[in-house]
């Protein structure tokens, strides 16, 4: 099991208390249960049929290494090493 922390307004803290005991429950029951519902995610989701993955590469000039060396780049011969 994880555990999370979260920070909250005052305002909807309170809001949230006052559900959990309008309906009996502790907070951290009531934001189980409402995870409960969520849809599950998909167990073999295949990456490649997501319409970014199939997108074509943009075409452009810069240099192949330039998110590798980017200060190279950026701040010429006088980067340091």
């Amino acid at each position: 099991m994880a555990n999370i922390t979260i920070e909250l307004k005052d305002s909807d803290y309170q809001r949230l208390l006052k559900a959990a005991n309008y309906l009996g429950k502790s907070v951290p029951e009531l934001i189980q249960e409402w995870i409960a519902q969520l849809p599950k995610p998909e167990k073999d989701y295949d990456v490649t049929n997501d319409p970014v993955f199939q997108m074509e590469g943009y075409d452009s000039e810069a240099q192949g290494d330039l998110s590798i060396n980017s200060d190279q780049y950026i701040y010429g011969e006088g980067y340091p090493k």
